[in-house]
C-alpha cells in the first residue's frame, strides 16, 4: 500500500561541503561534511524519503555523483550576500541544472538579483535556518527585508537547537497585512509574491556527518515525480516533520566528520588492523562506551587481521602503541572506570553517554594542570604558571566539537528578530528563567546570606530563579539549587579557610542550554563565575555581575604586595567589563567603577532587604552577654563579621588599648570566626567570643550589645551593619567602603577616619559614656532601616532586566 504523502530530507550535505562553520576545525582543514554521497542516498531511502536531494555549499557536485539513481533532486545551499553590507544568508533551491547552477553562482554576491533569477527560472527555494547567519550579521531590518523576499522558509532544522526553528516559526506565522506595509515603508522593498503574510515551511536534517540523516523532512501529497514533488513544494502544499537538534547531536556529528576526514586523510585502510582498532575504538565513543575496552572477540579479531595483512609487528611497535598505551592506561584505572559508570548509569542516548565520558576526561586533565598552575602562581612564578596551563589549548581543540556545538546566536537577537515580526516575544526566549551562580553559598558572610534571602524572596513571589553552585558537600538551604559536583578543590592562595571548586565547564553549559535559561547572575568572579562568564558569551544570553568584595583591598592587605593588588585589578576590569550590568553596594563603589573605565550606565546599586522581624530592639536579653562574661557596669562594643585580617581589625585592638589607658568602662564582644581569631584572642585577652551565631541567638546578640563597631574599609556594603541597626544600635563605620553610606554621621551613629585608631577611640568613648546619645542614635539608626524588605529588594532587582 502506498502511503499518502512523499517525503524528501530537503537540507543534508556531503563530502563537498568542504567548508566548516567552527573556525579551530577550519584551522585543521577538516570539512563541514565527509559524507559519502552514495551512502548519504541508500540510508535516506531506508529512512523512507522517496525523493532524495543534497544540498551541498555552493556546489552540486554531490548531487553528479547520484544522478543516476531514481527519485534524486539536485540542490545546493547557496550563500547569499546583501549587497553593500557585511550580512550573508543560506538559500536552499532545488531542482536546479548545472547550468542554472553556474548562473546561481554568478548572482549570489547580490540577494536582489539573486531573487529575481530564481523567480523567474521558477526554482523551488527557501530560506534556511532563518535565525542563524553564517557571519552572524542578521539584523531585524535584514530579517524585514528577507520577509519580503521570500515566501518560503525552513522551518524544522535537525541540525540546530529546537528552539531557533520554533522561534523563526513563531515570527513569520503571527505577520499581518499591517506587518507588510511596515516592513515596506522601512526597508523601501516591495513584496515580491502575492500575500507575503502567509509563508511556507520546509524541513530537512541539516545533516553535516552522516549521523542524522532523514532527523528532519518535508511532506507534500503523494506524487509520482520529482517534478511534481518540487511543484507542491512551490505551490506551497508542503509541510515540515521531524525534530529539531541538540547541542550534543550536531556535536556527535561533527566528530564522525573530523573521524572520517582523518581516517582518508591517514589512508587508514579497512584491511589494516590499526585502521581496525581505532575505528572500533571511535564507534565505542560514539556510542557512549569506553574506547579502549574490547571484547575477547574483538580482540582475537584485531590479531587475526594482522596475522593475514602481516602487519603484526607493526602493529606493535611502541610508536605506534604509545598513545594508544596512554588511553588504556587510563580508562583502565578504577577510579576512571568507576567515574565513568556513575555518570553514564541510566543513559540511553549515544550522544549524552558519549558527552559525559568526554566531559569527565577533559574535566580531569584539566584540573591537573589547572593545579599545577595555582601552584605556580603561589611561588611567584609567573612565566612558569602561564606554561603548565600552555596543555590546556590542544585540550580545548579536542573539545572544540561540543564547544561550537554549545555555541548559539545571542538571545537578545532572536528577541528583536521575533518582536520584528511577531510584534511580541515567545515564552520561551522571554526573561523569566535565571540562573544565579555563587562559589560561596555554604560561607558565613554577608554574600552568603544575601544570595539565600534574595533567592528565597524570589521564589516566594513566584519567580524562576535557582541557585548554581559547585561544592563537593552542600547543605540544604530551602531554595532551589544546582549543585554540580566539583573537578576538583583548592586552597586560595593567601586566603585561609576559603576554598574553591573547579567547575565542570561543558556540564553547566549543556545544562544551562537544555534548561534554557535566560539571564546569569554571577555573584563572585572565581572559578565558577569564570565558568558562567563562558556559558553567557558561548550561549549568547544576559550576563549579570554584582560586585559583593573588594578583592583588590583584599590582596592588599594579606599579601603586602602592590603588585599582586595591580594584577588583581587588572583581572576584575576585564571580569566586569565582561558583563552586560554590574550591581554594586554603594555609591562610592559606582564612583569607583566608572573611574575605571566602565560605562555608568552597565553600573546599578544592588537593592538589599532586612529581616526586620528577626533583627529588632525586642530580641535584648539583659542576661545574654552577662552570662558569657559582661560585667555590671560595662558597656557592649560589638563587632559581627569574619575574624580576618581585611577587616581592619588591628585598628580596634589599638583603639582598646587607648581606651583601657583613659579607664573607660568598655568591654570588645565578638560574633564570628575566621583565620585572625587565635591572634585577636591573644591581643584583647579580656573580649569575649561567641565563634559564629546565627538565627535568634544573633539578632540576640545584637539587641543585646549596646553599640556596633565595624572599621572594614574592605566590605563594598556591610550587612551586618543594618542588621545592627535594625536591633536599635548606633554604629561606627570608617569613611572608607561601603557601610559609610549606610550611616549618617551623628544622627544615627559615627563615621570616623580609615584606619585612624586616635579618631575611633574618640567615638567609642562618646557612645560608652552617654546612655542618652546612645538611646537616641539607636532609635534614629531602627527607623532609618525598619522599612527595608527582600521581597521589595528582589522585585526591584528581578526588573532591572528586561522581559
Amino acid at each position: 500500500m502506498n502511503q499518502p504523502i512523499s517525503k524528501a530530507d530537503l537540507h543534508i550535505h556531503s563530502r563537498f561541503s568542504t567548508r566548516a562553520a567552527d573556525w579551530v576545525l577550519r584551522r585543521f582543514d577538516f570539512p563541514a561534511s565527509y559524507s559519502d554521497p552514495l551512502q548519504t542516498y541508500q540510508r535516506l531511502r531506508d529512512a523512507g524519503m522517496q525523493y532524495v536531494t543534497i544540498t551541498d555549499h555552493n556546489t552540486i557536485a554531490g548531487c553528479l555523483e547520484i544522478a543516476h539513481l531514481p527519485g534524486v533532486i539536485f540542490g545546493e545551499e547557496v550563500t547569499v550576500h546583501f549587497p553593500d553590507e557585511e550580512c550573508r544568508v543560506h538559500i536552499l533551491v532545488w531542482g536546479l541544472t548545472e547550468t542554472q547552477h553556474r548562473e546561481i553562482q554568478a548572482l549570489r554576491e547580490n540577494i536582489f538579483e539573486f531573487q529575481k533569477y530564481l523567480a523567474a527560472a521558477n526554482l523551488a527555494h527557501a530560506v534556511a535556518h532563518p535565525f542563524q547567519s553564517p557571519n552572524d550579521k542578521l539584523t531585524p531590518l535584514h530579517f524585514q527585508k528577507l520577509i519580503l523576499l521570500f515566501r518560503h522558509f525552513e522551518g524544522i532544522n535537525g541540525r540546530y537547537l529546537a528552539r531557533w526553528s520554533e522561534a523563526a516559526q513563531f515570527s513569520l506565522k503571527a505577520l499581518t497585512p499591517r506587518t507588510i506595509e511596515t516592513f515596506v515603508a522601512r526597508t523601501g522593498i516591495e513584496p515580491t509574491h502575492g500575500e507575503p503574510w502567509k509563508k511556507v515551511f520546509v524541513g530537512g536534517s541539516d545533516d553535516h556527518g552522516g549521523v542524522y540523516p532523514g532527523r528532519a523532512w518535508t511532506e507534500t501529497p503523494r506524487c509520482d515525480t520529482a517534478a511534481e514533488f518540487l511543484k507542491n513544494i512551490r505551490e506551497g502544499q508542503c509541510s515540515p516533520s521531524g525534530e529539531g537538534g541538540t547541542p550534543l547531536s550536531l556535536a556527535h556529528g561533527t566528530y564522525n566528520t573530523a573521524f572520517q576526514f582523518l581516517k582518508a586523510k591517514f589512508a587508514l585502510k579497512p584491511g589494516d588492523p590499526a585502521a581496525g582498532l581505532i575505528e572500533k575504538g571511535f564507534s565505542r565513543f560514539m556510542e557512549g562506551k569506553d574506547p579502549t575496552e574490547f571484547t575477547l572477540a574483538e580482540k582475537i579479531g584485531f590479531l587475526a587481521q594482522g596475522i593475514a595483512s602481516g602487519k603484526v609487528f607493526e602493529l606493535a611497535m611502541a610508536g605506534n602503541t604509545s598513545l594508544w598505551k596512554e588511553l588504556s592506561s587510563y580508562f583502565s584505572k578504577p577510579e576512571v572506570k568507576a567515574a565513568m559508570a556513575r555518570e553514564t548509569a541510566g543513559v540511553v542516548e549515544p550522544e549524552r553517554r558519549a558527552f559525559l565520558m568526554a566531559n569527565l576526561v577533559a574535566n580531569q586533565l584539566g584540573y591537573r594542570f589547572f593545579t599545577q598552575f595555582i601552584a605556580q602562581l603561589s611561588a611567584g612564578k609567573f612565566i612558569e604558571s602561564i606554561q603548565t596551563i600552555s596543555p590546556l589549548v590542544p585540550i580545548a581543540g579536542l573539545l572544540s566539537p561540543y564547544l561550537h556545538a554549545l555555541r548559539q546566536p545571542r538571545r537578545e537577537m532572536a528577541r528583536e528578530l521575533t518582536r520584528t515580526a511577531a510584534g511580541t516575544i515567545p515564552p520561551f526566549l522571554q526573561n523569566t528563567k535565571r540562573a544565579w551562580f555563587t562559589d560561596t553559598l555554604e560561607d558565613v558572610n554577608g554574600v552568603a546570606t544575601t544570595i539565600r534571602k534574595m533567592i528565597a524572596a524570589g521564589v516566594a513571589s513566584g519567580h524562576d530563579v535557582k541557585v548554581m553552585t559547585c561544592r563537593s558537600e552542600i547543605g540544604d538551604h530551602g531554595i532551589p539549587l544546582m549543585n554540580f559536583p566539583p573537578v576538583g578543590e583548592f586552597e586560595l592562595p593567601e586566603y585561609e579557610l576559603q576554598r574553591l571548586s573547579f567547575p565542570p565547564v561543558l556540564a553547566i553549559l549543556e545544562h544551562l542550554i537544555r534548561e534554557n535559561y535566560s539571564e546569569l547572575i554571577i555573584s563572585t568572579p572565581g572559578p565558577l563565575g569564570l565558568a558562567a562568564l563562558l556559558a553567557a558569551k558561548t550561549l549568547g544570553i544576559r550576563a549579570v555581575g554584582i560586585y559583593h568584595t573588594d578583592f583588590p583591598q583584599y590582596v592588599r592587605i594579606l599579601t603586602d604586595d602592590s603588585f599582586m593588588e595591580t594584577l588583581t585589578w587588572d583581572f576584575m576590569h576585564w571580569f566586569y567589563s565582561q558583563l552586560d550590568i554590574v550591581y554594586v553596594n554603594s555609591e562610592d563603589y559606582r564612583k569607583c567603577w566608572v573611574d575605571r573605565g566602565i560605562p555608568a550606565e552597565k553600573l546599578k546599586i544592588l537593592p538589599r532587604g532586612l529581616d526586620t522581624k528577626l533583627f529588632s530592639r525586642s530580641r535584648r536579653e539583659a542576661d545574654f552577654w552577662r552570662s558569657r562574661g559582661l560585667r555590671e557596669g560595662e558597656v557592649g562594643m560589638l563587632f559581627v563579621g569574619r575574624i580576618s585580617k581585611e577587616k581592619n581589625l588591628d585598628t580596634l585592638v589599638a583603639a582598646t588599648r587607648r581606651l583601657a589607658e583613659w579607664q573607660t568602662p568598655v568591654r570588645p564582644l565578638f560574633v564570628g570566626d575566621g583565620p585572625y581569631l587565635a591572634e585577636m584572642k591573644k591581643l584583647l585577652p579580656d573580649a569575649i567570643f561567641t565563634g559564629y551565631l546565627k538565627g535568634e541567638d544573633l539578632a540576640r546578640a545584637y539587641a543585646s550589645a549596646d553599640f556596633f563597631v565595624f572599621p572594614s574599609t574592605t566590605d563594598t556594603f556591610g550587612n551586618v551593619v543594618i542588621e545592627a541597626q535594625a536591633c536599635g544600635l548606633p554604629v561606627i563605620v570608617s569613611d572608607v567602603g561601603g557601610p559609610r553610606d549606610l550611616v549618617s554621621h551623628g544622627k544615627d551613629g559615627f563615621v570616623t577616619k580609615a584606619l585612624d585608631s586616635i579618631e575611633l577611640s574618640e567615638a567609642i568613648r562618646r557612645l560608652s559614656e552617654d546612655p542618652g546619645l546612645r538611646e537616641r542614635l539607636g532609635a534614629a539608626a531602627r527607623a532609618k532601616v525598619e522599612n527595608r524588605d527582600w521581597t521589595e529588594a528582589f522585585q526591584k532587582f528581578w526588573t532591572n532586566s528586561p522581559e
